[in-house]
């Protein structure tokens, strides 16, 4: 029996070092100057309000290790002006909003954008949604959404890993 426990308990140890935590926080790369930027987070926020009822609706916006970026500045704004109260803590009757900007280029080729809203509130299992940008910013075609399947416990999970990285 000892023979059996240790290769058993060793596969489980390595299998789970394979699991994924999947996306926790946001990310916001090297973003362009002008107005692109202010039309995504503008898009952002029509997406969000089509979810969501402002003025009936707190959101919590995970941060991204570059807080400073426009990006967040332009969406918070956008969320303020249609009537979203902003949570600065993650809690249960906020919907926690996790954002993925980043350029999509080769060498030579004008920028294009993507942006990827991951959304956690308490009575769905979590909303990613995708989409592409032209270079000024407008929306290249429709949106990919998915069920992500994510818990409560996932926000939880965000909240910690927030406040850890802004107390670091």
């Amino acid at each position: 029996m000892r023979i059996l426990i240790f290769p058993l308990l060793l596969m489980v140890l390595l299998a789970s070092g394979c699991a994924g935590r999947g996306s926790v926080g946001s990310y916001c790369g090297p973003l362009a100057e002008g107005k692109t930027v202010a039309a995504i987070a503008a898009d952002a926020v029509d997406l969000l309000s089509n979810l969501y009822p402002p003025g009936h609706t707190a959101v919590h916006l995970v941060p991204a290790k570059n807080v400073e970026n426009t990006f967040v500045q332009d969406f918070e704004g956008g969320l303020r002006t249609k009537g979203f109260t902003l949570a600065p803590d993650a809690r249960a009757d906020a919907v926690a909003v996790a954002y993925t900007l980043d350029a999509l280029s080769e060498k030579g080729e004008e920028r294009t954008w993507y942006l990827q809203l991951r959304i956690f509130d308490s009575k769905t299992d979590g909303i990613s949604i995708a989409r592409a940008y032209t270079p000024s910013g407008q929306p290249e075609a429709g949106q990919s959404r998915t069920e992500t399947a994510l818990k409560r416990s996932m926000l939880e999970e965000v909240t910690d890993t927030t406040r850890n990285a802004l107390f670091e």
